[in-house]
């Protein structure tokens, strides 16, 4: 029996939601490039990707409508947020807390099924989940939802405490459609697994957050800006570099197992990560980023390899330039991937079938009793 580890190059189901073609770097949703996306709404890219095509004003409309009616915290949702422990991760709250949601029962969104609505919900109060437990942690008192904003307006606003820029919202809302949906990966593909058993809609949202905790997955933005901040300047990146490699150490963010050209995504962010930090506190930890790569890339086309950063590598100077903390980067990372998690339910629902692999035995040769 011959198995492939990780699943690498396994076909395990079929997929219309997203397309990542790797060796030539592009992704599609819906059959859309990235690169077009990336100039629409969030709200629209939200629609693509759940109901398949691009929504009218008013199906757009809708949307919004039904996030903002179901955005809002219940004072029992605050309380189990506030009962929390304050030293603990945005990830671990939100896979406890999603669960424990107060879902508004009876009320379906148009072409969704009561399950599908639920899971719509959810993606409705993970921004005030994550904003609200930023404040508790902070003890700062939690600002109240501006409902005359847009969802990401919203959510940046709720997070900072303040008035938000154009700018800012603006390249919030650019990574978060970047990273809104990317196949089979890891907490995707645990999402499909989940969600075959036939479990409740959140407990496939909790399971999936899960998987994107780790950081070979969705921690790996955290990680790399860490890198940076330990390297501390450009200067010190080859030494830094050299000394990984001779540990056989990982240089998170680098590389990607899909993508075998450039990530189309760290195309798009590169260039914007370099306009917001030049010129404020963040400038020079985005040049040592920068410096990490170069290098890196330097050492591996030395041994016949190309390896670029990925999405990941520079999200974490955007974030934290635009007042996100390097401990919420994943958590905000899901509150975007929740969108590709519910059109995989609703996908993979569709005609459902229980995911239930071989293994290879290799244990003990059997013994009979």
């Amino acid at each position: 029996m011959q198995f492939s580890p990780g699943l690498e190059g396994v076909i395990a189901d079929e997929t219309a939601i997203s397309n990542v073609e790797g060796e030539i770097g592009r992704l599609s949703y819906r059959g859309y490039a990235i690169e077009q996306l990336v100039k629409q709404p969030y709200l629209a890219v939200m629609w693509l990707v759940i109901f398949g095509e691009l929504p009218s004003d008013e199906q757009q409309a809708n949307l919004d409508a039904f996030l903002k009616a179901h955005g809002n915290l219940k004072d029992n949702e605050l309380s189990l947020l506030r009962q929390m422990p304050a030293g603990l991760h945005p990830m671990r709250m939100l896979q406890g807390i999603i669960p424990l949601l107060d879902i508004d029962q009876g009320f379906l969104f148009e072409e969704l099924n009561e399950e599908a609505s639920h899971g719509l919900q959810i993606i409705a109060r993970m921004p005030a989940l994550i904003a609200s437990f930023h404040h508790i942690q902070s003890a700062t008192a939690i600002p109240p939802s501006n409902n005359c904003k847009s969802y990401i307006g919203n959510f940046l606003a709720m997070f900072t405490g303040r008035e938000v820029s154009r700018e800012h919202e603006s390249i919030l809302t650019i990574v978060q459609i970047l990273q809104m949906e990317h196949s089979f990966n890891a907490g995707t593909f645990t999402s499909r697994v989940v969600s075959s058993t036939l479990a409740p809609i959140d407990s496939v949202f909790s399971a999936a957050v899960g998987a994107l905790f780790g950081i070979l997955h969705g921690g790996a933005d955290e990680a790399a800006l860490n890198a940076a901040r330990k390297v501390g300047s450009p200067g010190a990146a080859a030494a830094f570099i050299d000394n990984l490699l001779a540990s056989k150490g990982k240089l998170m963010g680098m590389g990607h197992r899909e993508y075998k050209k450039v990530d189309p995504r760290s195309v798009i962010l590169k260039p914007l990560a370099q306009d917001l930090c030049d010129g404020t506190d963040q400038e020079n930890i985005y040049s040592t980023l920068v410096a990490l790569e170069t290098v890196f890339n330097q050492r591996m086309q030395a041994k016949g390899k190309e390896v670029w950063a990925n999405l990941e590598f520079y999200k974490g100077a955007v974030y934290e330039a635009i007042g996100i903390p390097s401990n919420y980067f994943t958590s905000v990372f899901a509150m975007s991937r929740g969108v590709g998690w519910l059109a995989h339910f609703i996908e993979s629902r569709a005609d459902n079938r229980l995911i239930r692999p071989k293994a290879k035995y290799v244990g003990a040769a059997s013994r009979r009793i």
